[in-house]
């Protein structure tokens, strides 16, 4: 096992002790410095995939003002020795201390994973869980698509890590919703997505008919679908064609006004053709 034992060194130093303390002083603002620095450009340096390496870095400077302050200004000695390798490793002085707060940042805050998985949750107002589709994202030039699951998620494995606080385009193409792009970004400590689908409108359908008998002024008629802005007039033979919000085998209800009184009011199939019979003569 390795041991580590503190003692007095009565061999002269090379500097006096004040220089030693000024020395870890100077050391310890670059330290503080760097981390400040640090702490500053962390969200960049997550996007670049080197926030693990410089945090490392930054153990060089605090190891070299703690070695420079224990071990000169305060004149003391240490040593280790390990047999734990196939030959035996002896260490003494500041290298001693500097090698331990190297080792200790390393055990304390181990390094970041590389890649991570991300898992998106499509959602709507009316349906909270989606359990069809696919989702599309790009990361960077790297463009995947994974299906949505019955539990209502698809799965993302070996994303790069430097995602985790990028935009990200994300394509959602699930039946009844607009495939629109969206621009998204993780929460913070979070590995899940949530994508907010909106409905896709329902495909026009022409409606096609004609007005039994014809009617002999067309033009005061008004042939509308209920519930929606689709409105028309028959021509002289009665004939017309309505642009309705459905699709084939879907049923609109049909209202006709004659000089702003309705005349017929029922339900008819798309696309038609249909047609209409007065309820009482024109």
């Amino acid at each position: 096992m390795p041991k580590a034992a503190m003692k007095k060194d009565g061999s002269s130093q090379p500097l006096s002790a004040m220089s030693y303390v000024i020395i870890a002083l100077v050391g310890l603002l670059l330290a503080a410095g760097f981390t400040a620095f640090y702490i500053y450009k962390v969200p960049e340096l997550v996007n670049s995939g080197v926030e693990g390496k410089i945090f490392y870095l930054l153990l060089i400077p605090w190891a070299l003002a703690s070695a420079a302050f224990l071990f000169g200004a305060m004149k003391s000695f240490a040593s280790l020795t390990s047999k734990q390798m196939p030959y035996l490793l002896e260490l003494g002085g500041p290298v001693v201390l500097f090698c331990l707060v190297l080792v200790g940042g390393y055990k304390l805050v181990p390094p970041a994973p590389e890649n991570f998985t991300l898992t998106v949750r499509p959602y709507s107002a009316g349906e909270p869980i989606v359990r069809n589709g696919e989702i599309t994202i790009d990361f960077g030039n790297d463009r995947k698509t994974k299906g949505v699951g019955t539990n209502g998620e698809a799965y993302f494995n070996d994303v790069s890590t430097k995602f985790k606080s990028a935009p990200l385009k994300v394509l959602p193409e699930i039946e009844g919703y607009e495939n629109k792009e969206q621009t998204l970004t993780l929460e913070a400590n979070s590995d899940v997505l949530k994508v907010l689908l909106v409905k896709a409108a329902a495909p026009a359908t022409i409606l096609q008919g004609r007005i039994d008998p014809p009617p002999a002024n067309p033009k005061t008629f008004r042939i509308v679908v209920d519930g929606q802005k689709a409105e028309t007039s028959p021509d002289d033979l009665g004939r017309f064609e309505l642009s309705v919000n459905g699709q084939a085998r879907d049923r609109v209800r049909l209202i006709v006004y004659a000089n702003g009184k309705p005349v017929y009011d029922d339900f008819q199939q798309l696309p038609g053709p249909v047609t209409l019979t007065l309820h009482r003569p024109n």
